[in-house]
């Protein structure tokens, strides 16, 4: 038998309380299967609601809604340009009670307390100190991951890097078509932590200094596997990692990687499609 997905009950079985913030994310297609073999239908905007109501008006609930993939010149419609990080993300906008925030490259669908300081915020890094990254340390919110990956899922780790000024990044400043919530178009300038050629991300590394400072727990949840991250805790584990440990817990260089990434761009401008990379 397989069990059923009780999804209400979720976020207190999770540790969800009252006033807590939390980053959701979940691979839908993974929980879909398991509903199916359970015999039920996953209905996306029902687990944004239980984690509103377990959380409250007092409480704050987040879901990214990135468009990384935008290049430079790209347009972007606050309003309707659609997100690539998933079915939750498409819910998570379609639903009533988020808005989203407005960095072109990593937005958030936001709702309860303290979604309107993220709505208006002009923060031009999508890692900076007005970001969403900086709201969810500040109200150490915790990372609510269900059937992700590590490396799909702590994203927050740019936060760090950006702050600590890790030697593999580099702020780059690109401009967007960008048009906002009230329909203005206008020409706007944005910046991005990116990486140097040849650097990769891999989180493998630093798992085991997250679980030993209680800053990532995993577990299963109605055949659900989920990751609990308390974004605080994980904060200064991550910058030891960067200062003591050259980031070898977080990141990953190849020379191989590096003529990738450096040929990658050429091969674009000569139109090689991307699945031939």
């Amino acid at each position: 038998m397989n069990p059923r997905l009780d999804i209400a009950s979720w976020p207190a079985r999770l540790g969800v309380q009252a006033g807590d913030t939390v980053q959701l994310m979940a691979d839908l297609t993974r929980m879909a299967w398991h509903a199916r073999r359970a015999g039920q239908r996953i209905d996306p905007a029902a687990l944004l609601d239980a984690f509103l109501q377990a959380v409250g008006p007092q409480g704050t609930v987040v879901v990214p809604t990135f468009t990384f993939q935008l290049a430079d010149g790209a347009a972007f419609d606050v309003r309707n340009t659609p997100s690539i990080s998933g079915a939750l993300a498409h819910a998570a906008l379609a639903h009533p009670a988020f808005w989203r925030t407005g960095h072109p490259l990593h937005s958030f669908a936001v709702a309860g307390a303290g979604a309107e300081e993220l709505v208006q915020s002009k923060e031009p890094s999508s890692f900076g100190p007005a970001s969403p990254f900086a709201f969810l340390q500040q109200r150490s919110a915790t990372l609510i991951a269900i059937d992700l990956p590590l490396d799909d899922a702590l994203t927050f780790v740019h936060y760090v890097e950006e702050r600590e000024g890790v030697p593999y990044r580099r702020l780059r400043r690109m401009r967007f078509r960008y048009t906002d919530v009230t329909g203005n178009t206008s020409e706007r300038s944005f910046t991005l932590y990116a990486k140097r050629p040849g650097h990769h991300m891999a989180f493998g590394g630093i798992r085991p200094a997250l679980e030993r400072a209680g800053a990532l727990i995993s577990g299963e949840i109605d055949g659900s596997l989920y990751l609990c991250v308390p974004l605080a805790a994980a904060y200064p584990v991550i910058a030891a990692d960067i200062h003591q440990n050259a980031a070898r817990g977080i990141h990953r260089f190849t020379w191989r990687w590096w003529l990738r990434d450096l040929v990658k761009p050429l091969l674009r401008r000569l139109g090689v499609k991307r699945d031939a990379l």
